[in-house]
């Protein structure tokens, strides 16, 4: 079985038994992960990316997030495994998981979605399975990386790439158009075999690291430059994704919502 990475912080215990407990249930077994927060992040990087003077920036929070992935990423490579299943520690998990887990070696793809989190999304049709669920490639960015099977190829491309240090990780690793996530192969489990469980459970679902509330005092200092910028980027991305739908129909693309696992 490939190794299992959960990212945790120490003081939230009741989110390390909730994922332990969802282990034991499934006869599976995970290695927790310590999450990175905005105070372990050096004052050089934040001057670098989360510098809110600059035209754009990332909070410290989606910059702890990404270094909290990236260890489990060199985690999996240290340990020499060709793959591994990276999970947050606010997922539900689907009881179809571990027959999934026994065929992965089977899907060819670098990166593997197994997360429900978001609205619809353009997918193929499925062109594959593996342990009873159907795979698809996708062409979307969907939110989230709660729930995800990376291969150590994909690792190597990701760790070190810039554009980690001025993108949410989510848009980095799904995104179909630019970036490391360009040069990735990505499937989708259809359907999804986890779900971050949000409101769903309050306790659990509510995060010790949060938004740092930082003004982005470029955007208030110069607000026609920014807003132009902002417009253009709207314009040029609204423009691509509707030729590129269009174009890809042909392939059967179509917007599709990826519901979690029913249970047995």
């Amino acid at each position: 079985m490939l190794p299992i990475y959960y990212i945790n912080l120490a003081n939230r215990r009741d989110r390390r038994a909730f994922m332990e407990n969802q282990f034991s249930r499934l006869q599976l077994s995970g290695t927790r992960i310590e999450a990175v927060t905005p105070a372990d992040i050096s004052a050089e990087d934040i001057d670098r990316f989360c510098n809110p003077l600059r035209p754009s920036f990332l909070r410290r929070n989606e910059l702890a997030c990404t270094l909290s992935h990236e260890r489990c990423w060199q985690s999996m490579l240290d340990s020499g495994a060709e793959r591994a299943l990276v999970f947050e520690d606010d997922v539900r998990l689907a009881s179809a998981l571990p027959a999934f887990l026994k065929a992965v070696s089977q899907v060819d793809a670098e990166l593997i979605r197994i997360d429900a989190l978001g609205g619809t999304i353009r997918v193929y049709p499925p062109h594959a399975e593996a342990g009873g669920i159907r795979l698809r490639k996708f062409r979307s960015t969907p939110i989230g990386a709660a729930g995800y099977v990376i291969s150590a190829s994909a690792a190597r491309k990701l760790l070190g790439d810039p554009d980690l240090r001025h993108r949410p990780v989510d848009l980095a690793l799904y995104d179909p158009f630019d970036g490391p996530g360009a040069r990735i192969s990505r499937v989708l489990t259809d359907p999804a075999l986890c779900q971050q469980v949000g409101e769903l459970d309050q306790k659990v679902g509510q995060s010790n690291i949060v938004a740092d509330g930082i003004t982005h005092i470029y955007a208030q200092r110069h607000p026609l430059r920014h807003r132009a910028s902002k417009l253009r980027t709207g314009i040029r991305r609204g423009l691509r994704n509707a030729v590129d739908h269009f174009a890809q129909q042909k392939l059967g693309l179509e917007r599709r919502l990826i519901p979690m696992a029913t249970e047995n």
